[in-house]
């Protein structure tokens, strides 16, 4: 009776095991990837190339340099700078260095 036994739980954990096993290499060959996505079949003018994207982070870059440098220049507290700086790497579209970013370009246009 052991010996049944014993030979239906080994029967049991081989047809588990190559269950697994099958079902773990079917799921690596049903994928499958696309050459392109419907955006690039269906409106590839919408689509910037590798090489304008690449060009155009250059210039976030830059443009990021810029206003760090600005905000180097103003006669402000370093609290209230490093919140500036914060606000330029994390959110660029902060309420903070908007207001501030008017002011200096308000600033600059009574000045002339």
């Amino acid at each position: 009776m052991k010996n049944l036994a014993s030979c239906t739980l080994g029967l049991l954990t081989l047809l588990l095991g190559v269950h697994t096993l099958t079902a773990q290499t079917t799921e690596n060959e049903e994928l499958k990837v696309n050459k392109r996505t419907y955006m690039e079949r269906f409106e590839p003018r919408l689509i910037k190339s590798v090489e304008e994207r690449l060009a155009l982070k250059q210039l976030r870059i830059a443009e990021m340099r810029r206003k760090m440098r600005i905000l180097d220049s103003l006669d402000i507290s370093e609290r209230k700078r490093r919140a500036l700086q914060n606000d330029l790497h994390e959110n660029p579209f902060s309420h903070r260095l908007s207001k501030t970013w008017v002011d200096i370009e308000f600033g600059n246009e009574e000045e002339d």
